[in-house]
């Protein structure tokens, strides 16, 4: 009898205990959509926010999930973006923004994720009102154009400084990048999505405590290249005014299609899913009638040895007013965007390739089948009229007589690094040091710290050194999820050196305004000597040639990196 007067004060207890909890997450809900800094009107109405906490525990803003164009469905897939227009009553803006449809080959994903209804940008800020208007910065996340999503890039590391940081979507793959070289599609919608969010960023940033007149727009790898683009083509223009491109330029091999590849592309594609291929009008009205699951997970059909080339649908030169890039990097480079420019690599960028190679023992089968593969994986299979002479030097160059096997490992890493990044990071420096009067800030990070990317993109066994993406670490807490290990006291530091330069670029367009743990950061001072920083555990290292006698080999190549300058991506 006792026990079940017990239980039965027991239960009440609860039920008292529920309500009350009940009680006060209502208050809670009720006061949140109440609070006055958590509303924000923009030029498409109102919307609402939610409280976030960064790594030191400031308590900041954040705004997801704004719409920034008209979902790209139907008869919008394979167009320009449109403009979103007005909603009515208060947008939530508190949920995460979903991903692009896509399939991270990097990441060995299996099925097709994301959906296309998907051009939303976050925005997130210290304060929104009784404070001067502070700076802003606008992420391009990076992916190869085939995968990633802004919501990746959280600002627990960023915002313990001053600024406001933007993240955004932008089509990937063939939904982003399609081009049939003429009007039916000219290509680039991603790029211009990108632009979409750009002058939406000018047009709104104000209402998030954004200075409009100080944005500075920064990437990596995809992203890095899409800043440089951002950079040289007319579309952009005014839109942002200082630049920091991690581990990708224009002039990367991979950044843009070869001449009349983007056609052969859009065919290839409308065959697999039986449409037809001519005439091109009638390829893309049939393009939006197929599934955008299937569309993107035709990726594999157009890898020629293991995953390469990794990114088969690119930015292109394209014709019309509409034109994202109207002409080659080379000649756009003459009348570009001149706002100070931040750039540079990780050590051994190269890791994102070899360390799958290696981890899927495909080495034994590209050391027998170098003259085949090299071309697809290096992207001058297209482009260079000499390519079994350019296989043999670079053969020779990394490897002489050798094998390549478990002991060249620094020479494949080498070999890759060169040949997809450095040698497209020190063509940019040197063109935009001769043709601009901005200044151009080049970097060399080579600090290892406690996490590497390389255990994701293929071996978690070695040590490779510090891989492409390694330095967003320290940047963002983007490593958390992929790599779900704490940051070291060492780790922790360098948040605080890379966050340091970063922001202090976004707010006085150099790096150090005033010198950092002694150092000075100088600004290219010669195409020659090209002045550099080394950015290590230690902070600054003043350098000058970044390796030179690889930079040098590479320049000697005939590669004829794509496409030539008065070149269009023809019919």
């Amino acid at each position: 009898m006792w026990k079940n007067k017990f239980r039965e004060g027991s239960g009440c207890a609860l039920l008292f205990l529920v309500i009350c909890v009940g009680f006060i997450v209502i208050v809670y809900l009720n006061s949140a959509e109440e609070d006055p800094e958590l509303q924000v009107f923009v030029k498409q109405g109102a919307l609402r926010g939610q409280h976030f906490t960064t790594r030191k525990g400031r308590h900041i803003l954040g705004f997801q999930r704004i719409p920034y164009a008209l979902p790209p469905i139907g008869d919008l897939r394979f167009r320009s973006p449109q403009p979103f227009g007005n909603w009515k009553g208060v947008l939530d803006a508190t949920r995460p923004a979903p991903k692009c449809v896509q399939r991270n080959v990097y990441l060995e994903e299996q099925e097709v994720s994301g959906q296309e209804d998907c051009l939303f940008i976050n925005v997130y800020t210290p304060h929104i009102k009784g404070h001067h208007l502070l700076d802003v910065m606008v992420y391009i996340h990076g992916g190869g154009w085939v995968a990633g999503t802004g919501r990746n890039y959280q600002p627990t590391y960023l915002l313990d400084r001053d600024v406001v940081l933007v993240t955004f979507n932008y089509r990937l793959g063939p939904l982003g990048f399609l081009s049939t070289g003429d009007s039916a599609c000219p290509g680039n919608n991603g790029m211009k999505d990108q632009v979409a969010a750009l002058r939406w960023v000018r047009d709104n940033i104000a209402a998030f405590g954004g200075n409009p007149s100080s944005v500075t727009i920064f990437g990596e790898s995809a992203g890095g290249a899409s800043v440089h683009y951002h950079m040289l083509s007319p579309a952009s223009r005014g839109l942002f005014h200082r630049a920091v491109s991690q581990s990708g330029t224009a002039f990367c091999p991979w950044s843009l299609a070869p001449n009349g590849s983007s056609k052969h592309q859009a065919e290839e594609l409308a065959f697999l899913l039986d449409c037809p291929t001519q005439p091109s009008s009638e390829m893309v009205s049939c393009l939006r009638t197929k599934d955008a699951v299937d569309i993107t997970a035709t990726d594999r059909a157009y890898m020629e040895w293991n995953i390469h080339p990794m990114i088969p649908f690119r930015p292109v030169i394209e014709n019309g007013d509409d034109a994202f890039i109207p002409a080659s990097p080379l000649e756009l480079s003459r009348n570009y965007t001149a706002v100070p420019w931040m750039t540079g690599i990780t050590s051994e960028e190269g890791t994102i390739a070899a360390s799958r190679l290696y981890g899927k023992n495909l080495i034994p089968d590209m050391d027998a089948r170098f003259k085949y593969a090299a071309p697809i994986a290096l992207y001058y299979s297209e482009t260079s009229p000499r390519k079994d002479e350019v296989t043999k030097l670079i053969r020779d160059f990394y490897f002489g007589n050798s094998t390549i096997n478990n002991d060249t490992v620094a020479s494949v890493v080498n070999m890759f690094t060169d040949g997809w990044f450095l040698q497209g990071a020190d063509r940019a420096v040197s063109l935009h040091f001769e043709t601009g009067t901005a200044p151009v800030f080049y970097y060399y990070f080579t600090y290892r710290g406690s996490k590497s990317h390389s255990a994701v993109f293929g071996d978690a066994n070695r040590n490779y050194g510090v891989c492409h993406a390694d330095d967003l670490i320290y940047i963002f807490p983007s490593g958390d999820t992929l790599l779900g290990t704490t940051l070291t006291e060492t780790d922790d530091k360098m948040v605080d050196i890379m966050t340091t330069l970063w922001t202090n670029f976004a707010r006085t367009g150099n790096p150090t305004p005033t010198p950092f743990n002694g150092v000075q950061w100088l600004q290219v001072a010669s195409p020659y000597s090209k002045e550099y920083v080394q950015i290590d555990k230690d902070g600054l290292s003043p350098k000058r040639g970044l390796l030179e006698e690889r930079v040098n080999f590479w320049n000697t190549l005939p590669l004829e990196i794509p496409p030539s300058s008065s070149g269009k991506d023809e019919l």
